[in-house]
């Protein structure tokens, strides 16, 4: 590109990051010529999609030559009522990933500061600086949240805070007395955004809808973890009617296809499945932290589907060596962890073939 066409690019928008996901697994067989590779590096859902999702994608195909239902009224309504919220509640969008763009285009202004942890998701970052607001990152402690941090650096500038629980990609989650604390110490013309992509895998489910109530408040959720529909895109945003009606003004009319609307819907109301799911990865999340805490790495205590695991001096080469041997793992560099390994939580077969390729790696470095 011409240096007279990169001009035509807003400011707020020509130095913005890529975003750079988990290594596909094509991209890994082309460029490496393997055949059998294990991917754990995106936090999917490893024991698959909910066979009531596929049914309904399968039953609905005949359809997808109209329209997808702009409001999603039916998936709306059944999760508007297991919830005991008000419809008009809701948005919904291509990911949560979307959700937080629509956020910052409905209430981000140039000037405004937005508070949030580092590491965290990076597109917090991101999606503010598009607007024209300036992000404040603040370290983590020890892997959570800062939350004494940001409230010492609200100012009149602050516009949101951007609270990640569980934390992506530390694990860790907040302690719900020092939420409230924290919330309470908040000043009311800030809005709090909590993202709860990995809410369904808490041991003891806290949420930031608690505050809808007393504060400016908007939930994240997704379909893209524990209900296995990453490939179809979905979340959704919960907050009062005022908010989200600002949110729906910038939404895109058919931002969210028919296939994972009748997908979503079916796997929402499949309570049994996602329960087996949350109990199997709480199974292999203990066994994984364990068996790599063994080997000598150090490890957040993560109540996700996925772990980040430290090994001194030999982070970045670990997962480059794993790549060798087909399994793809999250290098910890990106989030500032150089040691670091953010590791999704495999099935018990994925899980083993990681183990014993790692300690291979470890033991020949070693001899």
């Amino acid at each position: 590109m011409s240096n007279s066409y990169r001009e035509l690019i807003r400011d707020e928008v020509r130095e913005l990051p890529f975003y750079v996901p988990g290594k596909p697994i094509e991209e890994l067989r082309r460029e490496r010529g393997l055949t059998n590779v294990v991917k754990l590096a995106s936090n999917e859902n490893s024991w698959g999609t909910d066979p009531a999702a596929l049914d309904a994608i399968i039953k609905f195909l005949p359809d997808i030559f109209r329209y997808p239902d702009s409001k999603a009224y039916d998936l709306r309504l059944t999760i508007a009522a297991s919830l005991g919220l008000k419809t008009e509640q809701f948005v919904f969008g291509n990911g949560s990933e979307e959700i937080i763009k629509l956020i910052a285009l409905a209430f981000f202004r140039a000037g405004d500061e937005i508070l949030m942890g580092k590491p965290t998701f990076p597109r917090y970052s991101s999606v503010s600086k598009m607007m024209g607001a300036t992000p404040i990152e603040l370290p983590c402690n020890n892997g959570y949240y800062p939350l004494e941090r940001i409230l010492d650096c609200i100012t009149i500038h602050t516009r949101a805070v951007f609270i990640c629980n569980p934390n992506n990609p530390t694990g860790t989650v907040l302690e719900e007395e020092h939420l409230r604390e924290f919330v309470s110490r908040v000043p009311e013309n800030v809005l709090l955004i909590f993202d709860e992509a990995y809410y369904e895998f808490m041991e003891i489910p806290f949420s930031g809808l608690l505050f809808l109530e007393e504060h400016p408040v908007i939930v994240l959720r997704t379909f893209s973890k524990a209900f296995g529909l990453a490939g179809l895109r979905i979340g959704f945003a919960i907050s009062s009617s005022e908010l989200i009606d600002g949110m729906e003004r910038v939404r895109e009319a058919f931002n969210v296809n028919a296939l994972v609307q009748v997908a979503a819907l079916a796997a929402w109301k499949n309570r049994e499945y996602l329960q087996q799911i949350i109990a199997a990865n709480a199974v292999e999340r203990r066994y994984l932290t364990n068996e790599l805490e063994g080997m000598g790495a150090k490890t957040f205590p993560s109540q996700t589907n996925f772990v980040m695991a430290f090994f001194p001096g030999m982070g970045t080469r670990l997962s480059e060596q794993l790549l060798d041997k087909g399994i793809i793992v999250r290098p910890g560099g990106g989030f500032g962890y150089p040691d670091g390994l953010r590791i999704t939580v495999g099935t018990r077969e994925e899980n083993s073939m990681l183990l014993t390729a790692l300690r291979n790696i470890i033991t020949n470095k070693v001899t």
